[in-house]
Formats: C-alpha cells, structure tokens, sequence
C-alpha cells in the first residue's frame, strides 16, 4: 500500500515507521527539523522486547510538494489541529481520490469532522495503546511492550480487515471494532487518567495515585464518563492491553467503598502512568498555545450536557486546564497545590 502520515510525531513515525520496514510506501508528513533528521539518517523503533525496527520512509514538509496517489492517510495530528489538517487536505483533493483517511488520534470528535468534510465512507476510525516516547527527531521508544491498534470502520464498505492485517504483519497487534464509538470512548477512558490533574498541579502521576483526595477525583471522573457513556447507549470495550470494560464496571460499582477501589485501581494506574508526565502536561509545559482537553474531558462535559447528565469533575479540569493554556490562570495558582483543586471541585458541585 502507499500511505501518507500526516502529522509525523512519535504517533505517526512509529505507526509509519513499522510499516515502512514491512515494505509499504510510506511518507512521513511532518515539522521541517523531525523529517530532515529522518531524510538524512532514517528511523529507528526500539522495543524493550525485541530488535529495534529500522526503516527509511519518505519525508515532506508539505501537501504541495506531494503529487501521488495514497491508499491511506494516516491522521496522527493532535485533536486541535484536525480542521487545520482537513482544510489542508480539502486543497489537495487529488490525493484523496482513492484514499481513506484513518484517525489514530485522542479524544472524541474527530471522525465526525472528516466525516463531515469528506463523508463517512471516507473515514476509519482508529486508537493506540503502545506507550511511545519519541528521544529525540527519527528515534522513538516503547517504555512498555503492551498494547496495539484498534480499527472500526464508519461504512461498512472499508477495508479495515485489510488495514489490520497489515498493522499485524508489520508487528503492531490490531484489533478491529464493530463500534466506532465504543473503542474511541473506551480511549477516552484511558486518556483522562491521571492526564489533566497532573497538568493542573504539575505534578507526576505517582504523586497523584499516592493523594487518596486526588485518587478519589480521578475515580469521580472516570465515573462521569461511564455514566455519560451508558446513557448514551455506548459499552465500555477491552482494548489492546487494557481491560477498560473491567475499569468502567468497577469504578461505578456501587457496593463497592472508595478506600477498597483505590486499593484495587492502584496497581493499574501506577503500571499505566507512573513517573512519566502524560500529554497535556507535557504540551501545557511547552507552552503550547493549544490543548486537547476540550476532545478529552470536554467531550465528557459536552456529551452530558446534551443529554442532561452533569460531570462537574471533567467540567472543573476542563475549565481549569484551559484557563492555564490561555493564561487567565497563572501556572503557579495551582502548582502542588491539590487541596485547591479538591476545592474547586467541591465548589462546582456545590452550585448544579
């Protein structure tokens, strides 16, 4: 197949880069510094259980300068970058004509954009569950050798099967997935963990699964989001390396104490996280002008809205977290501060 990855970062480079040493055409689409570091010296995957994975892809800085016919395009930019992206490639129709366009991105929403821009049997929906860290431009590790790709299509005439049998002959364990909008939610779960609170207190993970308060926000919002996702008729799935139906089941089991469910989550989220800084600190500390809490937590909080179900715990970081990106809030008003942020929480409850 020949495949565009638009949006090369550590996501797009190590999906592109195995399937370029699978003997795909392959171009890697991405920032001008990244894509002559892997011109000049190609791209390597180290795998903490296997040879490192070597290939050398095509690279562009640009759509202009493209001019073939893809098979695929692979959508790895962050969520707030999608219309940017798909108004990009609606003035490059022509690499469109016999191409679908697969999200391999974060959050909710958008599959519907491309589907709106394109139409549905334009678009497949994918996820990922490989813990990736790009050390530098051309060199990526995988901290962990757990988990792999999700597909579902959005019209039932995709070759997803197709797709995923290349993915799994390149190495990356696939999956594919009736529902679109279960395995996306089922990510979303995945992603709100530890994300947002983190980025808030600048603190890592650890210190915040060691925060019993903390612990107990985490678990409320992972509860906002079953509760959103069960009255919208959407079942939690078990994804590649991670069972998200058994999380959604026992973060909203009833019967079953808060001090008993951090005792059981622990473990997990220690495994998941840990140490290393999740994605929306990392882009709040670089000073991004941008995040992608609005397609994480704040697709929580729109989703109960339109069907009346309050998530005053996503509604908090999301307000929060965006208040810090656009600088309304300064950095330090809640910098290892979580009895504030506890605060907040409790405020925002206290006024439904």
């Amino acid at each position: 197949m020949n495949i565009l990855v638009f949006g090369a970062g550590a996501v797009g480079s190590f999906v592109g880069g195995h399937l370029a040493a699978s003997g795909h055409g392959v171009t890697l689409l991405g920032r001008p510094p990244s894509m002559q570091k892997i011109a000049g010296d190609g791209l390597t995957i180290f795998w903490p259980d296997r040879p490192p994975v070597t290939s050398s892809p095509k690279t562009a800085t640009s759509l202009d300068k493209l001019s073939a016919r893809y098979d695929l395009i692979l959508l790895t930019v962050k969520s707030p970058a999608t219309p940017t992206a798909l108004a990009q490639l609606a003035g490059h129709r022509s690499l469109l004509d016999n191409a679908y366009i697969v999200s391999l991105q974060n959050g909710l929403g958008n599959e519907e954009q491309i589907a709106a821009a394109f139409g549905p049997a334009k678009c497949i929906a994918g996820t990922i569950t490989i813990p990736i860290e790009m050390l530098e431009p051309g060199r990526l590790e995988v901290s962990r050798a757990k988990g792999g790709l999700g597909l579902a299509p959005l019209d039932p005439s995709q070759p997803v099967k197709l797709l995923a049998s290349a993915l799994n002959q390149a190495g990356l364990r696939t999956l594919i997935y009736a529902d679109y909008q279960a395995m996306k939610w089922s990510k979303l779960l995945l992603n709100i963990v530890n994300n947002a609170t983190s980025a808030i207190l600048d603190q890592p993970p650890a210190h915040i699964i060691a925060h019993d308060g903390l612990f107990n926000l985490e678990i409320g919002a992972l509860q906002e989001g079953v509760k959103v996702m069960k009255a919208r008729g959407i079942q939690a799935v078990e994804l590649p390396g991670y069972r998200v139906n058994w999380l959604a089941r026992l973060v909203t089991a009833w019967w079953l104490p808060l001090a008993a469910k951090r005792a059981i989550l622990r473990p997990f989220m220690q495994s998941g996280r840990g140490t290393k800084m999740p994605s929306l600190h990392l882009d709040l500390a670089s000073g991004r002008s941008t995040s992608e809490i609005r397609a994480l937590n704040g697709a929580i909080v729109q989703a109960g809205q339109q069907i009346g179900i309050a998530t005053p715990i996503n509604q908090t970081l999301t307000t929060l977290l965006t208040d810090l990106v656009s600088g309304k809030e300064k950095r330090n008003e809640y910098r290892n501060q979580p009895q504030k942020l506890i605060s907040a929480v409790q405020h925002r409850k206290s006024i439904r």
